[in-house]
């Protein structure tokens, strides 16, 4: 019995870390574009002229916006409850103040400031064609993650001081069915409506110190949600017992709905009518988000539980290696694509997706060797 439990902890750690470097892989290659027309007035002017790469992009983009991160905030949820009890609660908070508080610092402070820091010194060169003036020493960028992530884990860290239980098992709790996943995807969607488009909060925090939250704040009702059910989940092993044939039946009915999306850009595209349909379809796009991240996350729990050997243990690997990825993508993302621009690769259709690659595989190589040093490895 206790060779069984350890397997299955096995088999759980293995097909979590998996989704998890799938999830950091899905994130790299939806910052390419972004990242590469802010830095850039003439890649973003190549991007300007491809709009169907542009409209593609921000087809690719709104599709992993439905659960990618939501994914990484689930998981993260329903490992905290077992965590704590295994290290005790004021171990647990010494230990996720060094994994994501001195990440999150050195980021702010260094990571975060090498192409602003490039654009000072070399003010001239198309390089570093940079929007910022100024020297942006405590923006935070994509670390809002860290951030955020330390947030919820404080509140549940509080939430169990308080109530003082510890943690066990019961699989008798059923997972919730069909009418609480659509009731949560319907409220959510109505609330990311309005976070998104009847208020001005995260555009204007576009331009302030927390710049990275006004690109993904209005997602935060829905992250915490999925954090909250990650660790009630973790009791029950819900994450472990969704059923496929519900979790393939939600997932056709997202990926019509994304597929339907793609065709009706592409067509309005076609005609010239783009920017009027992307401002009349964008907030019952964002309410779709929840709904249609729910038949994502769903067919990634199942598929990988029951496909774990296809991925195997170096896609498990690769998932240990994706925090430190996540880490440093940005500074890795700019030094592949804009050394391919300045060559003289000016197709974006070859230039996006040959930047893309290469920097997803040099940031999971250059994690993985960064954490071949005992001292990081304990951070990343």
């Amino acid at each position: 019995m206790e060779s069984l439990i350890q397997n299955k902890q096995r088999h759980r750690r293995l097909f979590f870390d998996q989704i998890k470097a799938i999830m950091i892989t899905l994130v790299i290659a939806s910052h390419t574009v972004l990242l590469a027309s802010l830095s850039s007035k003439g890649v973003g002017q190549l991007i300007k002229d491809a709009p169907l790469f542009e409209g593609f992009n921000l087809w690719f983009v709104w599709v992993c916006n439905t659960f990618f991160m939501n994914i990484l905030f689930l998981i993260s949820g329903y490992l905290l409850p077992q965590s704590i009890q295994k290290q005790g609660l004021k171990q647990f908070v010494k230990n996720r103040l060094i994994r994501l508080g001195i990440p999150l610092s050195l980021s702010i402070i260094l990571i975060n400031n090498i192409l602003p820091i490039g654009g000072l010194l070399v003010p001239d060169s198309p390089a570093f064609d940079q929007v910022f003036t100024s020297l942006p020493l405590n923006r935070i960028g994509p670390q809002w993650f860290l951030l955020v992530l330390i947030i919820f884990n404080a509140m549940y860290c509080l939430w169990a001081w308080l109530r003082n239980t510890k943690f066990s098992i019961n699989q008798n709790t059923p997972v919730p069915g069909w009418r609480s996943w659509l009731i949560s995807a319907v409220i959510l969607g109505i609330i990311e409506m309005g976070m998104s488009h009847f208020s001005n909060l995260w555009i204007n925090l576009k331009e302030t110190n927390l710049d990275g939250l006004g690109y993904q704040g209005m997602h935060l009702f829905t992250y915490g949600f999925l954090f909250a059910v990650g660790c009630k989940s973790a009791s029950h092993r819900w994450l472990e017992r969704i059923n496929q044939r519900f979790a393939y039946s939600w997932f056709q009915a997202s990926l019509l709905i994304s597929l339907t999306f793609l065709a009706v850009m592409v067509a309005t595209i076609l005609m010239g009518n783009n920017s009027y349909f992307l401002q009349q379809a964008w907030p019952i796009l964002s309410a779709f988000i929840p709904f249609v991240g729910w038949g994502y996350i769903a067919i990634f729990l199942t598929w990988t539980q029951h496909h774990e050997h296809i991925g195997g243990a170096w896609l498990a690997e690769a998932g240990r290696d994706g925090f430190g990825a996540y880490l440093i993508h940005m500074p890795v993302l700019y030094g592949c694509f804009m050394p391919l621009y300045l060559s003289g690769v000016t197709n974006i259709w070859i230039l996006g997706p040959s930047a893309t690659i290469l920097a997803i595989v040099l940031s999971f190589w250059g994690s993985h060797q960064l954490r071949n040093i005992p001292a990081i490895r304990r951070i990343i």
